[in-house]
């Protein structure tokens, strides 16, 4: 008996590999957004957790909010409200003891004891950054070698105005963001900073949120430092939405305006300050928007708001 084998047609197995493209043209999206959802829930689970370690520090502070601002002794000798500050295992036991002791103040870096884990403090949709030749790194005595690959990144940023504030003068807890993904995809490597910034000037003198009653915008905390800088990694994180943990340790994800180009935005959604050329900021030329009335503070973290009665927008000083 004779048997015959017959193989695939040419055309078979082009058919094969067409309905395998379209299954791959089907899925691979699928995929790619179920990714993007895993790595959103993760980003909302971690500042989640930052909002909840932030309310039992506060417990054990006296119902206080940390330093945002800390002031640094030692070579800097001034508040470091403009300064991106190590993390812990930067500092060398060289360093001068109070400029140690003022890094360690900063709230990022005092939270440890509760959050224990410096994994959560970098959103898994940035990407790890480094930022060379900054003051505070440098009277540390830090180089570029001391950045490693064990060294945390951050992403996540505090709102600097609730800098030394009780926890029960906030005005709407549940409407006040505590943090947020303020460095954009932006993860730096090893430092800290605050966004916004409250800008504190006069040494020896009390570092708090003051609110706006002119365009003076005087004292220390009487006017906040405005967050814009991604280092061109950018801001479109989840489909145009940020991922904010609120005064009452809740935390959702909201969508931002930033990205509607030659547009007035929103400010009840926005959370920026400044835009490059967009209206006129007291501090440089280029452009700002969503400051109080008087331009002194960014609306979104501001604790005395009640996110209700807004502030007519006016043409700044």
């Amino acid at each position: 008996m004779k048997s015959s084998r017959k193989g695939f047609t040419l055309i078979e197995l082009l058919v094969v590999i067409a309905i395998i493209a379209i299954l791959a043209a089907i899925l691979f999206p699928v995929f790619a957004q179920a990714k993007a959802a895993a790595k959103k829930a993760q980003a909302i689970s971690n500042v989640k957790n930052m909002g909840t370690a932030t309310e039992l520090y506060n417990t054990d502070n006296d119902d206080t909010y940390g330093l945002a601002t800390p002031f640094l002794g030692g070579t800097i000798g001034q508040w470091s409200w403009d300064r991106f500050l190590p993390v812990p295992q930067l500092i060398k036991t060289t360093t001068n003891v109070s400029l140690a002791d003022g890094i360690r103040c900063h709230i990022n870096n005092a939270m440890q004891p509760y959050i224990k884990n410096w994994d959560i403090f970098q959103d898994p949709f940035a990407t790890r950054h480094t930022v060379a030749g900054t003051s505070v790194p440098n009277a540390v005595g830090i180089v570029a070698a001391d950045y490693t690959a064990s060294i945390p990144s951050i992403t996540y940023t505090f709102n600097g105005l609730l800098q030394s504030m009780s926890s029960t003068a906030v005005a709407a807890p549940a409407s006040l963001t505590t943090w947020w993904n303020g460095q954009g995809k932006r993860s730096l490597i090893g430092l800290n900073y605050s966004s916004p910034q409250l800008i504190c000037t006069t040494p020896g003198a009390d570092c708090r949120y003051v609110p706006a009653t002119s365009s003076a915008c005087s004292g220390n905390g009487g006017y906040s430092f405005y967050t814009s800088n991604a280092s061109l990694r950018g801001w479109d994180m989840y489909t145009r939405n940020h991922i904010y943990a609120y005064a009452d340790t809740h935390a959702k994800t909201r969508k931002s305006g930033v990205y509607e180009n030659n547009k007035r935005q929103d400010p009840r959604s926005d959370p920026f300050a400044f835009y490059l050329g967009q209206e006129v900021d007291r501090f440089r030329a280029g452009g700002a928007r969503y400051w109080d009335q008087f331009y002194c503070h960014p609306y979104l973290f501001r604790p005395d708001f009640d996110f209700a009665t807004w502030d007519q927008v006016l043409v700044a000083p």
